[in-house]
């Protein structure tokens, strides 16, 4: 359910929530913020994917370039989840 009042900045928009007790609350978000959109599914790595990122992440923190394009490539992940 979403309220508005005249009050609110253009960028902020009110919602009434049901907290597990029952209770309804307010609260004010950015109404850039895409409510109905589906969470992405989180990513599930294999095991051998997890102990090359992690060792990789020992070596060097921020793998960028052809490092991480090779990673990637090694691992069959996309560059975004290296």
């Amino acid at each position: 359910k979403s309220k508005s009042s005249s009050a609110d900045p253009d960028y902020c928009r009110r919602i009434l929530v049901r907290d597990a007790k029952g209770s309804i609350r307010e609260i004010i978000l950015p109404k850039g913020l895409d409510l109905d959109r589906p969470k992405r599914t989180r990513t599930s790595f294999t095991a051998e994917q997890l102990y090359r990122l992690e060792m990789e992440f020992q070596r060097c923190q921020y793998v960028v370039g052809r490092e991480r394009t090779e990673l990637a490539r090694q691992l069959n992940l996309s560059e975004t989840q290296v």
